[in-house]
């Protein structure tokens, strides 16, 4: 069944139109397998393993463009330029009203290869808690054979104490190390200086477990997918000219198919469209549809296609093909307090970057020798520790500290990240004042207790869900993020950074860019630094719906493989975990075939 090089647009070279309402799904166009991979990363590792027997056929459709000719998607530093253009989804929530009354973005990919495309590039696999959740056979030590195959590790000489014999070498996806502006070391420093723990690789079995109870750790973040999304990596020339392996792109998915049977419904297939006034095509698989949407747009589309809450089915006119009152529920996001921007001198920096000319200079050097600050990450570092580490300064001399109560998926399982930029940033849409040296601290609340809901505007795929994270519901997360706050306003003002970071003794203008990182954390008050967050925390884009089971209960011959089904919220960037998933999926797949 067709594919050839390239990737297909036009429905009907790989799906049936649409003439009558009861057509025999025998006369659709069939593949063995499936794959709507509308947002995430997992559809293009499934579509590449999958179509590795040459004895089955694979489909994978994906709403958006193809990946190749997306040029900012390779430059690390370049990651912020990428969303709100033709390759995001650009989903927004609905008004937080305790999160400054706004309405926050959700960027995810538009493009095959999904949100990794997006991301930032950061890949590290931090998640070490899922066993004692109750998910057998998902613990690190099961998913560690699946990093390793997914990874091609290319050591650097700035980093001799990362063993090679951790990480992959044969993979397809493309790691290493890359060469960060001299603050990122600076800030490390100062990490330690508080005290917090250096451990030379985070994504190791080591990373995730040395750290005793309750201690707090460093990790270094600036692990990268050296240029390559996971489309890049997967769906590489070779595998496209497969016979068996078809890629669809610009072309949505508008829901699943049943047999129509009542007691166990079994999904055969999909309806398609290129728009909401096109015709609709239909595609039978003959052994699963396997749904990689992501955290948003995989419930979107099971809810879509009748799966979940009947009441909230009803009242869009859908007919409910199985009440599943989870779908859609259990939503989470990490969230930034909103960045904390630390005045500092030039030369440590990359905010010389603002300079159209030495901007046009670097994106030279990356074109021609794909070196230069370009190739620096947006997010280099980060502190990753437990709010409830009493030897780390979170209290101030106003304030004894908020109460908190930390997560409880395991003492050694961090609840906050100190992420840091190597230059000015004032947050998304925010215009960076000219001539500012500095650089950006944002606190991230990895373990909310606030969860949300995806639910259905219209009985239309082409509206977008209903996104509601219910930021902040929990004063425990804001309590959280205040003690993140405070540390990250301490590293400007620890001893290794005198005379590189430079914020003023205090500051109480809340209209100033440098409020946060200038107000003093002994004499700032909890109430004021919670004011800050309400008006200037963001997701930080890493969704998950509650679950870990692949297959769709109720349901036959329907699978999910994407963030949505985490047990929980990692303490961590995820799109390394997506690909293991997928690549642990991809064998329960083939062992359930030949079951």
């Amino acid at each position: 069944m067709g594919s050839s090089h390239s990737y297909l647009s036009d429905p009907t070279s790989f799906a049936t139109e649409v003439k009558g309402k009861n057509e025999d799904s025998n006369s659709w166009k069939a593949y063995d397998y499936v794959i709507v991979g509308e947002v995430c990363t997992a559809g293009s590792v499934l579509a590449a393993r999958l179509s590795e027997d040459p004895n089955v056929t694979v489909l994978l459709i994906e709403a958006g463009t193809s990946h190749e000719k997306q040029f900012l998607t390779q430059i690390p530093l370049a990651w912020p330029k990428i969303l709100k253009s033709s390759i995001d989804w650009d989903y927004q929530t609905v008004t937080q009203p305790r999160a400054g009354n706004r309405q926050h973005d959700v960027p995810r990919g538009k493009v095959l290869g999904g949100s990794s495309a997006i991301n930032a590039l950061i890949y590290q696999h931090y998640f070490a808690e899922w066993e004692s959740l109750g998910a057998t056979g998902w613990g690190y030590k099961d998913l560690y054979p699946y990093f390793i195959k997914s990874e091609e590790y290319t050591p650097h000489l700035g980093h001799p104490r990362v063993a090679s014999s951790n990480h992959g070498s044969s993979g397809l996806w493309k790691t290493g190390y890359v060469d960060a502006a001299p603050i990122h070391n600076v800030v490390i420093d100062a990490c330690e200086e508080l005290g917090v723990k250096r451990i030379d690789d985070f994504n190791t079995e080591n990373g995730q477990m040395a750290p005793p109870p309750t201690r707090s750790y460093f990790a270094n973040l600036d692990n990268i997918i050296s240029g390559n999304s996971i489309a890049v990596a997967y769906l590489s020339p070779d595998v496209l000219r497969r016979h068996n392996l078809t890629v669809a792109v610009t072309t949505v998915v508008e829901k699943i198919l049943f047999d129509g049977s009542d007691l166990e419904p079994r999904a055969i297939g999909v309806e398609v469209s290129k728009s909401s006034s096109s015709p609709k095509y239909r595609i039978k698989a003959n052994r699963e549809v396997i749904i990689s949407g992501g955290a948003i747009a995989t419930p979107h589309i099971l809810l879509l296609s009748g799966l979940g809450p009947k009441g909230e089915l009803s009242k869009v006119g859908i007919k409910v093909v199985r009440d599943l009152p989870q779908v859609g529920k259990n939503y989470y996001d990490h969230l930034s307090s909103g960045p904390i921007c630390l005045r500092g001198k030039p030369g440590y920096t990359l905010d010389f970057l603002n300079s159209p000319i030495q901007a046009v200079f670097a994106m030279l050097q990356w074109l021609l020798f794909n070196k230069g600050p370009m190739t620096n990450l947006t997010a280099p570092g980060a502190a990753f520790v437990r709010v409830d580490d009493e030897k780390l300064p979170y209290s101030s001399k106003s304030a004894s500290g908020v109460p908190v109560r930390a997560n409880k998926t395991g003492p050694n399982t961090p609840d906050l990240e100190i992420v840091w930029f190597p230059l000015v940033i004032g947050g998304f849409g925010v215009q960076t004042p000219p001539g500012v040296y500095g650089t950006t601290v944002g606190p991230v609340l990895l373990k909310p207790e606030s969860s949300g809901t995806i639910t259905l505007k219209s009985a239309s795929v082409y509206d977008k869900p209903v996104i509601d994270p219910n930021f902040l519901a929990s004063e425990n997360d804001l309590n959280v993020l205040v003690r993140g706050v405070r540390f990250s306003q301490r590293i400007g003002r620890t001893k290794r950074v005198d005379g590189i970071l430079e914020p003023r003794s205090d500051s109480t203008d809340t209209k100033d860019f440098f409020y946060m990182g200038d107000a003093d954390p002994d004499r700032i008050t909890d109430e004021e630094i919670k004011e800050f967050i309400r008006g200037h925390c963001s997701a930080a884009f890493h969704p998950t719906c509650r679950r870990l089971e692949l297959r769709v209960f109720g349901v036959k011959g329907l699978r999910v493989v994407d963030a949505s089904v985490f047990p929980n919220q990692i303490s961590g960037h995820p799109v390394a975990v997506v690909v293991a998933i997928a690549e642990k999926a991809v064998d329960i797949i083939k062992a359930d075939a030949t079951s």
